[in-house]
């Protein structure tokens, strides 16, 4: 009876060995995937960093995405935008397919290891772009870069700020004039800058050309002066309708391009366009 007894604890503890084994044995399988092996796979390029933070099990993939980029707004401080995404994975027999979950819009990648990198190439698209397999410690080390290239960012903000301003206001000058004109209505405008200081001083002149219906040629021309401020991403306009100081405002478009402006006779803003003569 105890020789049974003992033949049974030794079958089971054979069996919990057996289990055991096979289980270190995965678990030594699952480390030596390369996927597990790093703390992130990240790619860098000038003003963005990004990284995948994966883990592999049974040929299952999950993890993190994670897009940093140093954002330059005009009127704004550069910032870092940090963006975080989820994902899941499969392997294929190229690599993986990875799931990037983007709220409304799933993006599908195939993936593949060579050497200790990682490759990515979004589905449908050519090319790639290479993740280099990093630890924690290097990861850190990225995103003290980042931040060193957002501190330059905000060095540089004056200078580049100025520079955009004297580009604004010679195109101000040198342009003949900006030009409101849409089908159906009865009138266009044609408002031209007589002169745009650095200051953001503005003075011109608003001609508005009224349609009378009386023929191809049957426009009527009423000039307004105008006078106002601008900090090249605003404008504010006065001049005087019929006895009355009116105020026009709006915002430039990208540079002296064009630019929205409200319009006494409507509730919406107006597209002014630049053109020549």
């Amino acid at each position: 009876m105890k020789k049974l007894t003992y033949m049974g604890v030794a079958a089971v503890i054979g069996v919990l060995l057996g289990i055991a084994f096979l289980w270190a044995a995965s678990e030594m399988k699952e480390r030596k995937n390369p996927l597990n092996k790093f703390d992130a796979f990240v790619y860098s390029d000038k003003g963005t960093l990004n990284w995948f933070e994966l883990t592999s099990r049974n040929g299952k993939v999950e993890g993190k995405f994670y897009r940093q980029k140093i954002m330059e707004v005009r009127g704004e401080i550069p910032f870092i935008e940090e963006k975080t995404y989820y994902l899941t994975g499969k392997s294929t027999e190229k690599g993986y397919e990875f799931k990037v979950n983007k709220g409304s819009d799933i993006i599908l990648l195939d993936a593949w290891i060579s050497g200790e990198d990682l490759f990515i190439q979004k589905q449908g698209e050519e090319g790639n772009k290479v993740f280099k397999a990093v630890n924690e410690e290097e990861l850190n080390k990225n995103e003290k870069t980042m931040q060193q290239e957002l501190q330059i960012a905000i060095d540089q903000m004056e200078e580049k700020e100025k520079n955009r301003l004297k580009k604004l206001f010679s195109d101000l000058n040198s342009i003949y004039g900006f030009l409101y004109s849409r089908a159906n209505d009865s009138y266009q405008l044609l408002l031209t800058i007589n002169e745009a200081t650095l200051e953001g001083e503005v003075a011109g002149t608003l001609l508005m050309m009224t349609n009378k219906g009386r023929g191809n040629n049957s426009y009527e021309e009423t000039s307004y002066d105008l006078n106002g401020i601008t900090d090249g991403l605003m404008v504010e306009l006065f001049t005087t309708v019929d006895g009355k100081k009116t105020k026009l405002e709006g915002n430039f478009h990208e540079g002296a391009s064009g630019f929205d402006l409200s319009f006494w006779t409507t509730n919406e803003k107006l597209q002014f366009y630049a053109v020549t003569e």
